[in-house]
């Protein structure tokens, strides 16, 4: 006679007393349980903890490098007297560094977990920055690039989309939109560098931004754990009633396939066409990340203040992407949902070639925020639909690996264009043309099996 199925009691667990519920207001709490001590305190689950953490270290590493790239952009061609192609060579690199490390992280964050890879992330983007502050040739300009793109692979968001992934199952897509949220968010970080560049030349204010990352990014490190088994909790913060003798049923959506080896997804046609799809989008993507700033200064008339604040802008409106587009996700079939964020991001990218007054900006940069925004939280998502979680990191690294290629080309195509031509506006339709092919790429990408692989 088969036993009742498991039930599911939908109260939110505590936190076991010895993970932070024993400490005073008075005391100081050991980094390794700020976020534990939080949770228990506020009473909730601890995995929104992870979110927020993981979205904080994004926010100030990877995010600053990556949306603050563009604020540094002209300084740095006005001091060394650099062609366009070759510093935008530094931003592909990264990519290239990045996309090179991403299966090593995620062969390491399978096993060691994300606390570790962080914190060593976070002092190496830090030692970046000041070696990138301290750079006299172009040699010395790449080689600290690569020691940002290093720390970022192992602090920013490939290794937080492995902690959330784990800490939820039913609210995965929600889970993974906040965190995308919080990377969107430091966009912020565009102005604050573009200020501090004003107000201390673009060197110092590294120095200033990597005593900041230092100070804020290691603990909130620390604070991670890697599962909710680590400190008995279950995925979503749902508790399980043990089973009765005999019982073997599992409650319904609780049971999760683990999903296929990493030669198991290199053997179907849905890894390629994800990775694919991804790294056409990056063309388009990439190419306007690094050039908005010089593209809105040089060819629209923005002052190079106006302009960084377009970029904050764009990342702002990105929030609202990633959360919306994360949100619906969980109720719609993800390979659509994505393929419509890349659509509208190549009609962004098009658009942005006809630019010519600083009004139109304010159609443009909202449509680019909206489709760029959608495709970060919904990747890993459908990724961990396809796949599941056996070797989610390592599979997400090589999708990195390919997906970059697309990085890497994009900007500096864009920047040879511009050197050629003088305009960025026919690198943008090309780019745009390319980016639209991940449409139907993911539309008619097709599900593997995960129950012969569980």
């Amino acid at each position: 006679m088969q036993g009742a199925p498991r039930t599911v009691n939908n109260s939110r667990p505590r936190l076991p007393p010895s993970y932070g519920q024993g400490y005073h207001t008075d005391e100081v709490v050991p980094p390794l349980r700020i976020g534990t001590f939080v949770a228990s305190r506020a009473g909730f689950f601890f995995g929104w903890w992870v979110v927020f953490a993981s979205a904080a270290i994004v926010f100030l590493t990877g995010g600053t490098f990556f949306y603050g790239f563009s604020a540094l952009f002209n300084p740095i061609v006005r001091e060394f007297g650099w062609s366009r192609a070759a510093v935008s060579f530094a931003f592909s690199l990264r990519s290239e560094v990045g996309g090179i490390a991403a299966p090593i992280v995620g062969f390491l964050v399978d096993r060691v977990g994300p606390r570790r890879l962080m914190v060593f992330g976070v002092a190496t983007v830090a030692l970046g920055f000041v070696l990138l502050s301290q750079v006299q040739a172009l040699w010395a300009f790449y080689g600290s690039v690569v020691v940002i793109a290093i720390g970022m692979s192992a602090a920013a968001g490939p290794v937080g989309i492995v902690a959330v992934a784990h800490w939820f199952r039913r609210r995965r897509g929600r889970a993974l939109a906040f965190l995308a949220m919080g990377a969107g968010s430091s966009g912020i970080m565009v102005v604050v560098l573009a200020g501090l560049i004003s107000a201390f030349d673009w060197r110092n204010a590294l120095v200033i931004i990597a005593a900041v990352q230092l100070a804020v990014c290691v603990p909130l490190a620390l604070s991670i754990h890697n599962r909710p088994e680590d400190i008995g909790l279950h995925p979503d913060g749902e508790a399980e009633v043990g089973p009765s003798p005999g019982d073997t049923a599992v409650a319904p959506g609780l049971a999760e396939p683990e999903g296929l080896t990493v030669r198991q997804a290199l053997r179907s046609s849905a890894f390629w066409r994800l990775a694919l799809a991804v790294s056409l989008g990056n063309l388009g993507a990439m190419a306007i990340i690094v050039h908005q700033i010089p593209f809105f200064t040089g060819s629209v008339g923005l002052s190079e203040g106006a302009a960084a604040a377009s970029v904050t802008g764009m990342t702002l409106v990105s929030v609202g992407g990633r959360f919306g587009f994360g949100y619906v996700s969980d109720f719609m079939d993800k390979r659509f949902v994505m393929a419509g964020a890349y659509a509208l991001l190549a009609l962004a990218v098009l658009l942005f070639a006809a630019i010519h007054q600083p009004w139109q900006i304010f159609l443009v940069l909202p449509l680019f925020g909206l489709g760029w925004g959608g495709i970060i939280p919904v990747r890993p998502a459908l990724q961990a639909e396809l796949f599941g979680l056996r070797a989610f990191g390592a599979i997400q690294g090589l999708v990195f690996t390919i997906a970059t290629l697309g990085g890497v080309v994009g900007p500096v195509f864009a920047g040879w264009m511009y050197d050629q031509t003088e305009s960025y506006r026919l690198s943008f339709v090309v780019l745009a043309a390319a980016t639209f092919l991940a449409v139907p790429l993911l539309v008619t990408l097709r599900r593997p099996s995960l129950s012969a692989a569980a």
